[in-house]
């Protein structure tokens, strides 16, 4: 089915110049309008029962957050992909895990779901274009104290991809560790995504 055979009930969002995947999935989301916005690859290589279950999780159990995780015991992974791209990918992945993210061992997997409220705040503040925006935006969450509700993903194919982690790797890493120097500085900086840190509220009241 088509943008124009589904009628309303899509939206296409056509940007005129090529900003990478990091800055339109960023204007994807922050045009959103539904309670719970989701993102995934364009040629959806995920089984699609991983949406229904993240708008439960976001809509009716009330987490703001709902990642895909292919390194969880349940998930699984069908699609025949080069083995160089699958060990560079595993060791990007990893190495910005201990680095960066410590405990997110799949920060590339092309499926997340956000409340309305979260999605809002959090996406003006992503900076990275390109593909390691991912990586940015798992940074804020951990350092906001946002729960990640991270559930197994079925991956059922791979297309060809306009990344390559080993052509890329220079320019990936470079963004990445600048990650946490822009933190220091005060960039990402924000008071609604302050009031995500349920702790913080609690020993100001007991305090």
């Amino acid at each position: 089915i088509s943008a124009a055979e589904a009628g309303s009930a899509v939206r296409v969002i056509q940007l005129d110049t090529n900003m990478g995947k990091g800055y339109a999935v960023r204007q994807g989301m922050l045009k959103a309008e539904g309670d719970c916005c989701i993102f995934t690859d364009i040629d959806l290589p995920y089984d699609l029962t991983a949406i229904p279950y993240a708008f439960h999780l976001i809509h009716d159990i009330g987490f703001d957050c709902v990642a895909g995780d292919r390194t969880l015991h349940y998930s699984s992974d069908v699609a025949s992909r080069p083995l160089v791209r699958k060990l560079a990918s595993k060791v990007f992945s990893r190495g910005i895990a201990l680095l960066v993210i410590g405990g997110i061992f799949d920060s590339q997997c092309g499926f997340k779901a956000f409340s309305r409220r979260l999605a809002r705040a959090i996406f003006p503040l992503l900076t990275i274009n390109r593909f390691s925006f991912d990586v940015e935006l798992y940074y804020l969450l951990l350092k906001y104290n946002i729960v990640i509700r991270r559930i197994p993903v079925h991956l059922k194919h791979h297309d060809v991809s306009t990344v390559s982690v080993v052509g890329h790797f220079w320019e990936m890493t470079c963004e990445v560790l600048a990650i946490p120097f822009k933190w220091h500085s005060g960039k990402y900086r924000s008071d609604v995504l302050a009031d995500f840190y349920v702790e913080d509220k609690y020993w100001e009241k007991n305090a």
